[in-house]
């Protein structure tokens, strides 16, 4: 593609040697080999892209975006936004404005990845041809592909919406996470229907307060960004956002317009009526727990949203499992206990996790979580808090330390917990078998944290890692050991 083509509608402020050539890659990492390359120079939070430009042209860049023009022989394009430039060019670059994809985006705290799961499995046995971008993978149709982050960077977001595209999917399903939203990365996708499920703490770290995390969430209901939203209404924070939202909002709830009248759960799953436009329906589904109610109402909203009846979807879920990699996953043993693994890291995910497990026939709650290290180190305290109140007992490990020293983090968890019946062993391992040892007929372990992950972060490295195979493992030699006696 021709630079011209590319920057001819692109709002910058100056321009400095510019040279029509072709371009045939984006990139915004200066050690990466491209051939005839356009190099976003983006400023970070501890490095600053413009000073590893001439790493770039040795790589392989042609053309430069700054927000300073740089003492360098190549065109450089100056903008207020090097984040926002790269979404523009992104999506003119793999031409995904053009995009026939009817777009959902799912933010939210918690249950992005279950209701964007609910979403592509409705319609793909609807027959649709679907693709999902979030936490556990990139899936066109039945291609499932590796995720670095929930929402990928621009360059790569706009080449995988062209691969959907590409391949022929009808629809794709995004989980947008706030940072993405802050960063720019979603700018220039215009979404067919956005939901929020909730807003809880989290990623203080970067939003430092509340109403920044909450003020970034709520610019995604802005027809800017999209044409209709379906928003949780009992949820915190979340009715101020539907009144001050400029596109049509379909609430959902036990004070929504698709209204939740009643639940029943049971060890299969739930039953839950709910009404709409002075129809009462009821849907059956395999989940179980009042978060995913909620998860549900949202995936039933969104495809209303979309102009699919009612009947038709409920029809659709009752003839499915669905299966949410890393969520409220009861594991299958020959033990006389249970194992539930799930991704839960916030105090609002713990307390909807072991508060669905605390209206089950179980003896005693056997808690495993921890806390990632590089993150909002506030909610520590707090989730240690609510995990041993909804616990008979709570074994406080590591998660993903990342840079930090996982001891410090586990000091930070149990700061308030004197006189509980907490137990904490650093390695995740050794604190997983901790648990399936002491557990006992009717009891419930819960593993919480990592869900599907399949690495432990430790000082930068990924270490091969899974909370499944632990667990997997412990019992095969338990067994063994069981016979041999």
């Amino acid at each position: 593609m021709k630079l011209y083509d590319i920057i001819s509608n692109m709002k910058f402020i100056g321009i400095k040697n510019y040279k029509e050539q072709d371009i045939d890659a984006l990139t915004c990492n200066s050690n990466e080999k491209v051939e005839n390359g356009i190099y976003f120079c983006i400023k970070g939070t501890k490095q600053d892209g413009h000073d590893f430009a001439l790493d770039s042209i040795k790589n392989g860049a042609v053309c430069l975006v700054v927000e300073r023009f740089l003492d360098l022989p190549i065109t450089q394009i100056k903008v207020d936004n090097v984040r926002y430039a790269m979404s523009y060019v992104s999506s003119v670059f793999y031409q995904t404005y053009k995009s026939k994809m009817q777009f959902i985006g799912i933010t939210g705290t918690n249950g992005k990845t279950t209701t964007t799961f609910l979403l592509r499995e409705i319609l793909i046995s609807m027959g649709k041809k679907v693709g999902l971008i979030g936490t556990e993978g990139i899936y066109i149709n039945s291609l499932r592909l590796p995720n670095k982050l929930t929402t990928p960077d621009p360059i790569d977001l706009h080449k995988t919406i062209n691969d959907m595209e590409q391949n022929g999917c009808e629809y794709c399903i995004m989980e947008v996470s706030a940072h993405s939203i802050a960063l720019n990365k979603i700018d220039d996708i215009y979404y067919d229907v956005v939901g929020l499920s909730n807003i809880t703490k989290d990623h203080l770290d970067f939003f430092v307060t509340m109403p920044n995390y909450i003020k970034c969430k709520a610019s995604l209901f802005d027809c800017r960004h999209a044409k209709m939203g379906v928003i949780n209404i009992d949820a915190k924070h979340t009715k101020d956002i539907v009144k001050k939202s400029n596109i049509d909002i379909l609430t959902i709830g036990q004070e929504g317009q698709i209204k939740l009248v009643s639940t029943n759960q049971t060890l299969k799953g739930t039953e839950f009526k709910f009404e709409y436009k002075g129809k009462t329906y009821t849907c059956k589904t395999n989940l179980m727990g009042d978060y995913n109610v909620s998860n549900m109402l949202m995936a039933i909203a969104c495809l209303a949203n979309l102009g699919y009846e009612i009947k038709s979807i409920l029809s659709t879920i009752k003839s499915n499992e669905f299966i949410i990699p890393g969520r409220f996953n009861l594991l299958k043993t020959e033990t006389n206990y249970n194992v539930i693994v799930d991704y839960a890291h916030t105090p609002d995910g713990i307390k909807n996790v072991l508060s669905t497990i605390k209206k089950l026939p179980a003896n005693k709650i056997i808690t495993v979580f921890g806390c990632g290290g590089n993150r909002d180190k506030t909610k520590r305290p707090e989730m240690g808090e609510i995990a041993t109140q909804l616990s008979d007992k709570t074994i406080v490990t590591s998660d993903n330390p990342r840079d930090e020293n996982p001891e410090i983090i586990i000091d930070d968890i149990v700061r308030n917990l004197s006189g509980k019946d907490v137990v904490r062993i650093t390695d995740r391992k050794s604190a997983i078998e901790f648990a399936l040892s002491i557990a006992r007929d009717g009891d419930i372990v819960a593993i919480l944290g990592k869900g599907a992950e399949s690495y432990q972060e430790i000082k930068g490295i990924k270490h091969p890692f899974s909370d499944y195979e632990v667990v997997d493992n412990y019992l095969k030699y338990a067994l063994k050991d069981e016979l041999k006696a």
